[in-house]
């Protein structure tokens, strides 16, 4: 083989067909191609990632609009609204558990306990926690639970004064409801102690 006939077989090819009646495709043509598939395989995945992102934040919103109407109508003693919320918001199995030490603790089970023993909170005239001054400070929401931090005064049973109290509420959430609350207060110590304080003065 001449060296002139080793060039032209190692000379890249130009004119490989793309198809009937289509043209030439080179090299760069094919790679061009190419890399606009990977650019479009990316784009695809990209969006539904972000489609998948879009509906986990709908769903988590839909946790939190649930809280934010019960405590809104917890705050603003609005019973009519705190049922509805309640009854809509909980689901029928719902557990509540607050620490054993505490005069309303203890675990409550079933969404209709829990509503007769909440409606005390804004039906009761001597009430321990006034709703109108529980503050929401913060709310962390992960996946299907939301833990709120709330803060508010707290009158130990025959107290003339309120002590500062704080408490975190963990709820869970299944199907848009809440199946589990659990509220633990920052110190059930200092209103045990309050309520010993109270006990020895009447």
């Amino acid at each position: 083989m001449s060296s002139e006939d080793h060039h032209v077989f190692h000379q890249p090819r130009n004119d490989v067909p793309s198809g009937a009646g289509r043209g030439k495709l080179g090299r760069r043509d094919l790679g061009a191609a190419g890399m606009a598939f990977i650019a479009a395989s990316c784009m695809t995945l990209s969006s539904a990632g972000q489609a998948q992102q879009q509906e986990q934040r709908t769903r988590m919103s839909r946790n939190r609009a649930t809280l934010e109407r019960y405590y809104s109508a917890l705050q603003h003693k609005n019973a009519d609204e705190l049922r509805s919320a309640i009854k809509e918001g909980f689901a029928p199995d719902a557990v509540l558990r607050i620490s054993d030490s505490l005069p309303y603790g203890g675990t409550h089970a079933g969404r209709q306990v829990i509503l007769t023993m909440l409606m005390g909170f804004v039906t009761t005239t001597e009430p321990i926690i006034r709703p109108e001054q529980i503050k929401i400070e913060q709310m962390v929401e992960e996946g299907d639970s939301i833990v709120a931090k709330a803060v508010f005064p707290w009158l130990a049973p025959g107290a003339r004064e309120p002590i500062p109290m704080s408490a975190y509420e963990w709820f869970t959430f299944r199907g848009g409801r809440v199946s589990e609350m659990v509220v633990s207060y920052w110190d059930t110590a200092a209103c045990l102690a309050a309520m010993k304080a109270a006990g020895a003065k009447s």
